[in-house]
């Protein structure tokens, strides 16, 4: 018998992320250091979703960091910002008040895309601030130019670094002492197909908060 209910909806999954230091100033390199503490576990891969990027995501009183690392990859990058679907791309939604239990997203809910590549543009990587399904209330408007990206490109796929400073995000500046943000991300690549952080779209993650992982903000 076919398992109807994802395996990551049997559990309460609270996963601990480490703080880290604020992104380099540097031109090059590396713009984050995350540890291999702040790993994310791909709850999905119980439902045998086959995985090929791997997640960290760190946190200061000043921003929230995320870096994913896709391998696997044969192609060239494409990214259409008017058309997601056909882009490689990776969508994030954050939820400062995460309670479990509220299935709309509320003001204090984000979502954004981020593309390692922007055809529209020089092909170098680019945000995309999205509209969340059936929101209550929009509040603070994340701003594309305030958030920082970085790529770094290999023979087999690619990093990409996205740091988000706590002024685009509503309702962050308490994070230091509610110490909890919810926290969801889809991998969308053109040539290895998707991978979610827990479940496929046959559930509603897109615009149910409920159905995000919700992080704890420890100390480094």
């Amino acid at each position: 018998m076919n398992q109807i209910v994802p395996s990551a909806l049997l559990f309460d999954y609270r996963v601990q992320i480490p703080a880290c230091p604020d992104p380099s100033r540097r031109k090059t390199g590396r713009m984050l250091k995350l540890s291999d503490a702040a790993r994310l576990p791909v709850l999905s891969s119980m439902d045998g979703v086959e995985t090929f990027a791997d997640l960290k995501a760190g946190w200061n009183v000043n921003g929230f960091g995320v870096v994913v690392s896709v391998r696997g990859r044969t192609k060239p990058l494409t990214g259409i910002p008017q058309q997601l679907d056909r882009s490689d791309c990776i969508e994030l939604w954050l939820d400062t008040r995460p309670t479990g239990n509220v299935h709309r997203a509320t003001a204090y809910c984000h979502r954004l895309a981020c593309l390692p590549a922007d055809d529209s543009t020089d092909g170098s990587c680019s945000a995309l601030p999205l509209s969340i399904p059936q929101q209550r209330e929009i509040k603070g408007e994340m701003q594309a130019r305030h958030l920082q990206l970085r790529v770094h490109s290999f023979q087999d796929g690619y990093d990409l670094e996205v740091w988000i400073p706590e002024s685009q995000i509503y309702g962050y500046r308490q994070m230091d002492e509610l110490r909890q943000i919810g926290f969801y991300c889809l991998v969308r690549d053109t040539e290895l197909g998707e991978q979610p952080l827990t479940m496929t779209d046959d559930f509603p993650f897109a615009w149910d908060p409920s159905l995000w992982v919700n992080l704890e903000l420890a100390d480094a």
